[in-house]
């Protein structure tokens, strides 16, 4: 361990900010009950999406894994705001996504659509293969699939994330580990046409040497693409300029933006804000930007529990306007994990932190409808006791 990093990180940490005070009454953010959306012998939540602006209506959709050995991954996805994610005969609108299930899936919403990015394995792969795979459900409509990596090449991916670059294109990145056992962090940005057509735009950028166990996390707007993953223990990320007239495509240099024991990075952007969470040291902290990741202000201790052995980790981020929102497992020696939310109304100044009592992974996500204030949408799931039944639910904030 080199002792002049061990400074720097020292440094950071006395100008890290730590959340200041619990919220724990669910009125503060004034929610609608919960919504069971399904029980099972074993459901996993994966992700959730919301976009307030499409020509189908406010989309909320949440991604989950259900049954073991495999198991399968499915999405379902509502209309009105997380108020209802049925169909008009009553059943849930639920669709089957090609995926291994234990790798997770990466949801976003863009032309009418609704997107799955998965790790995928064909019958083909050799053991511990896999490749990135993409699918589009148009709301209302039908599902289209591509495989955008080829099954002929020996490779592993982890950590697909997906993230709409506004109507223009759809950003893609992962974790590849080749033959060789070499791992690079990769990003693909895609146009919009039907999945099984031939794009007018689609490029794949290797990003270099990455950990294949520390995660990565893509986050977009429709002027930028920003791709954060982890190198050495350190937290890189890599920025792209999107023209908003033309499409054009700028690389910016890659950047280190927290040092030494970082793992699980999550992003979120909405215009010119970029938030990213990641475990530091086993603890989670946010680092915020006002300039889309061209400078960030100091850290924000969110999650103060946890250490290198049994890490606290951040499951979601999201933000418009001041308002963030971020998710995580928070590991203590007295109750062991437990899922938080953690908000701000102020883009990082302040915060506050509720811990809730299910057993399981919980995400959330910011609806924000042009004219309104954006609202809080959130999923998750109960592990029950064997012999029981597992739950998910949604549940979304009253204007």
């Amino acid at each position: 361990m080199v002792a002049k990093r061990r400074l720097l990180l020292s440094v950071a940490t006395a100008l890290t900010l730590v959340v200041t005070a619990a919220a724990p009454m669910v009125g503060a953010t004034n929610e609608a009950k919960p919504t069971p959306l399904r029980a099972g012998s074993l459901l996993r939540v994966k992700d959730i999406a919301a976009n307030g602006n499409t020509g189908k209506g406010q989309i909320v959709s949440v991604g989950w894994h259900e049954g073991s050995k495999p198991g399968q991954l499915y999405l379902a996805f509502s209309t009105d705001g997380g108020k209802d994610y049925r169909r008009t005969n009553g059943n849930l609108r639920r669709y089957p996504i090609v995926g291994i299930p234990s790798l997770g899936m990466s949801l976003a919403i863009c032309a009418d659509r609704v997107w799955a990015g998965t790790a995928y394995r064909s019958s083909s792969d050799r053991a511990g293969d896999s490749d990135v795979f993409l699918t589009s459900r148009t709301i209302g409509g039908g599902a289209k699939q591509a495989l955008l990596t080829s099954t002929a090449d020996a490779r592993s991916v982890r950590n697909v994330s997906i993230s709409c670059v506004g109507n223009r294109y759809i950003a893609i990145g992962w974790l590849n580990k080749n033959g060789a056992g070499k791992t690079t962090a990769r990003l693909m940005i895609r146009s919009l046409e039907p999945l099984g057509s031939v794009p007018s735009f689609k490029n794949t950028y290797n990003l270099g040497v990455a950990e294949f166990k520390s995660g990565l996390d893509v986050a977009a707007t429709p002027a930028s693409v920003a791709v954060s993953f982890v190198r050495d223990g350190d937290l890189r990320l890599k920025r792209y300029d999107v023209d908003p007239d033309t499409g054009a495509i700028k690389a910016l240099p890659l950047k280190t933006i927290v040092w030494q024991d970082v793992k699980n990075p999550r992003m979120a952007a909405k215009s010119k804000r970029l938030v990213v969470a990641y475990s530091d040291a086993g603890k989670v902290k946010a680092k915020t930007s006002k300039d889309l990741g061209a400078t960030f202000g100091s850290p924000s201790t969110l999650v103060k529990t946890g250490g290198l052995k049994n890490q606290s980790r951040p499951y979601s981020v999201d933000v418009v306007g001041d308002r963030i929102v971020a998710t995580a497992t928070a590991y203590s020696t007295a109750t062991g994990y437990r899922p938080q939310r953690i908000t701000s109304s102020t883009f990082g100044e302040k915060w506050s932190s509720r811990t809730f009592g299910n057993k399981g992974a919980r995400y959330a996500a910011l609806l924000k409808k042009s004219g309104q204030d954006p609202l809080l949408q959130e999923t998750w799931h109960n592990n029950a006791p064997k012999g029981s039944a597992d739950t998910l639910r949604a549940r979304y904030e009253l204007q």
